[in-house]
């Protein structure tokens, strides 16, 4: 795939807002979490920063508005994408990061997460189908899952992560003019 594939855009939702936690929900984002292996919870409950990971949350009055910014960038397996929001995580690698979480991710990753574009249609779309400047696409990874909300057992938060199709979301996806 050429560079003329290569463009900027924003995700979006109808109703809630998709950005890192941090943007969401202010940093540190903490979560409490317990491991678990087999069904079974092994250990005592965990607090990490989950500031860098990708989630979702609903609107509401006098929230930080940012939209999620990315250069998604074409490979024979999907697009990369790269967060081009200013800040920390600037040109940082959307991957998977944690469990099936999505976040922003060293941008050496040896092997970063490719995502492909899916229509409302179930089809398969690159940068020379996209005509309109507002898009209605779903993401799924180059192993067959697809992007959706998880939500983790001790934390607040609704996580962007590799699910099953029937938890998939369909995003609104921009084009930004001139990127």
């Amino acid at each position: 795939m050429d560079s003329e594939q290569s463009f900027h855009a924003t995700l979006s939702m109808f109703d809630a807002h998709v950005n890192l936690l941090e943007t969401l929900h202010g940093k540190p984002a903490m979560a409490t979490v317990s491991s678990f292996s087999g069904g079974f919870f092994t250990g005592k409950p965990q607090t990490h920063d989950h500031s860098h990971l990708l989630g979702i949350r609903a609107e509401t009055q006098g929230m930080d508005r940012a939209q999620l910014i990315l250069h998604f960038r074409p490979t024979p397996h999907g697009y990369i994408l790269t967060l081009k929001n200013p800040g920390e995580h600037y040109n940082k690698l959307i991957s998977k990061s944690w469990l099936e979480v999505l976040g922003a991710e060293n941008p050496n990753t040896v092997n970063p997460t490719r995502f492909i574009l899916i229509d409302h249609q179930q089809n398969i779309i690159t940068r020379k189908n996209i005509n309109t400047l507002h898009t209605p696409v779903s993401l799924m990874t180059a192993t067959h899952k697809y992007v959706g909300g998880l939500r983790v057992r001790g934390s607040p938060y609704l996580y962007l992560a590799e699910t099953e199709e029937k938890s998939k979301i369909t995003f609104i996806l921009s084009l930004r003019e001139g990127k």
